[in-house]
């Protein structure tokens, strides 16, 4: 699981409720969610936002970022 699904998964929303509060269809974030695209800095801002992580884990979403790595 990606960094994306991961972190909507723990936030209770579902691909069409992440892409309304970010402008995108939920096409998009399924897109994200299984690499097959990534996503633009201005998408991965706001999807970071809404999913409290950083913009980074969005761009790069198969990557650790640090709350990953020190979480017990």
């Amino acid at each position: 699981m990606n960094n994306i699904a991961q972190a909507r998964s723990n936030a209770c929303l579902t691909q069409q409720e992440l892409a309304e509060k970010v402008g995108c269809t939920s096409a998009h974030v399924s897109y994200l969610e299984s690499n097959a695209k990534t996503a633009s800095p201005t998408l991965a801002k706001k999807i970071g936002e809404v999913l409290k992580i950083p913009a980074s884990a969005v761009i790069y979403p198969t990557e650790p970022f640090i709350e990953q790595i020190f979480s017990p």
